[in-house]
């Protein structure tokens, strides 16, 4: 027992001598895990474009145009400025603006007469939803402008035409609302009955979708394990190159102690990672504390696995350099698999399937459930006892590759 502890402390005092690798560990998640977090909180508010619009025509019409683009909800997407021309023409060529609309001089004139006039909008071709807003807006305008004067043409001319600086008479306004509601009484008999009936059906109530963020960050820890864990398992190379190991596979039970007292020590520099993670983690998403102590014993635990199942890798190549070498290169296909760059639930369906198989996968599927959940910790016993197996599988095929052989190199 006393060398299990030896060991440990050993282990725990020269790895955390090197502080540069603790950051990297950290800080290479973090940077990712921010800038995800960054750019999935920035999506969910609402896209705001600047449509400006030079009113050549200065009119009652032109001025309603003008109006239409910042009306109820509309106004929360779209910003609309009245500028001259020549500015209008230089913001939108500079990307400042998501449109550009000109209406021209007799815009009015040309509606009421019933002759052509064109309105000219340019977009932004740096933008791609905003300005398909801004000109399905404007071609709904038109289609508007269209029927109503169609319908209402010689109405809305008389009222355009009348006197604006004297109060209409009273036979002015009844013959215009005679007009006007006898047209509608006209076309009131093609509308009803409708030859479509819509029936609104309420949709069955959904769960609340999780945050998209927290989605990434059960990948974003292990990434940090993984990190860890292949470094940490380069520890046997330095043992082995000072001769550590040679005298360890001649004293009986020395070499189990040993492998032991690296697991634990392994265990408690990942719980302080997965700690340091963790915090973070549930603080910006206000996750529920009572899952910190089983996510930091579960993610821990998984961490502890991934270190034994590094080094017996390594141990598989003639030295240190080709043994980090491939362990290095397999870090990112299983960080690409297992969530890490990716929620498993984002990716295709064949390749979540061989992500959950991989270790860290299988980690990270488990802890996304948990995180994204209202219930309390449910990850089951079997869960578990697949955690241990892979652990205790791992340092037995490290014990059985340093007997075999490695030590003695």
């Amino acid at each position: 027992m006393d060398f299990l502890f030896a060991s440990v402390r050993k282990d725990l005092l020269r790895w955390m001598q090197d502080r540069m690798a603790l950051l990297i560990w950290l800080g290479i998640p973090f940077l990712i895990g921010g800038l995800i977090t960054l750019m999935m909180d920035g999506g969910n508010g609402t896209p705001t474009g600047t449509l400006l619009i030079a009113d050549q025509d200065d009119s009652f019409l032109s001025g309603f145009v003008v109006g239409a683009y910042s009306q109820e909800q509309l106004g929360e997407l779209i910003i609309v400025e009245q500028v001259t021309t020549e500015e209008g023409l230089r913001r939108v060529n500079d990307g400042e603006a998501s449109g550009f609309l000109t209406i021209p001089k007799g815009f009015q004139d040309a509606f009421l007469n019933e002759t052509p006039v064109t309105l000219t909008l340019r977009t932004n071709p740096a933008q791609t939803i905003l300005p398909g807003i801004i000109e399905n807006v404007t071609e709904v305008l038109l289609d508007a402008g269209f029927y109503a004067q169609r319908l209402l043409g010689p109405e809305i001319k008389a009222i355009m035409d009348s006197d604006a600086d004297t109060t209409p008479t009273d036979v002015f306004v009844a013959g215009i609302s005679v007009d006007i509601q006898q047209k509608v009484d006209a076309i009131m008999p093609r509308l009803s009955p409708l030859a479509i009936e819509l029936v609104v059906v309420e949709p069955p109530p959904q769960e609340p979708q999780p945050d998209i963020a927290l989605l990434f960050l059960p990948g974003v820890i292990l990434m940090a394990v993984l990190f860890a864990a292949n470094s940490l398992a380069a520890d046997y190379w330095v043992e082995r190159d000072k001769g550590t190991l040679r005298r360890l596979v001649s004293a009986p039970g020395a070499l189990s102690g040993f492998v032991a007292g690296k697991a634990i020590a392994a265990l408690l520099v990942m719980a302080l990672l997965v700690s340091i993670t963790l915090v973070v983690g549930f603080t910006y998403h206000g996750v529920a504390w009572s899952k910190f102590l089983p996510s930091l014993l579960w993610v821990s635990l998984g961490g502890v696995g991934l270190f034994a199942w590094f080094a017996a890798l390594q141990m598989l190549f003639p030295n240190n350099r080709a043994a980090n070498l491939i362990t290095t290169i397999l870090l990112f296909p299983l960080m690409m698999a297992g969530g890490s760059f990716f929620p498993l639930a984002a990716l295709p369906d064949w390749i979540a399937d061989l992500g959950r198989l991989a270790p860290n996968g299988f980690i990270v599927d488990r802890l996304s459930g948990e995180l994204t959940s209202a219930s309390a910790w449910s990850i089951d016993a079997q869960s578990w006892l697949v955690s241990l197996a892979i652990t205790a599988g791992g340092l037995a095929v490290s014990v059985l590759r340093l007997r075999s052989g490695f030590a003695r190199r």
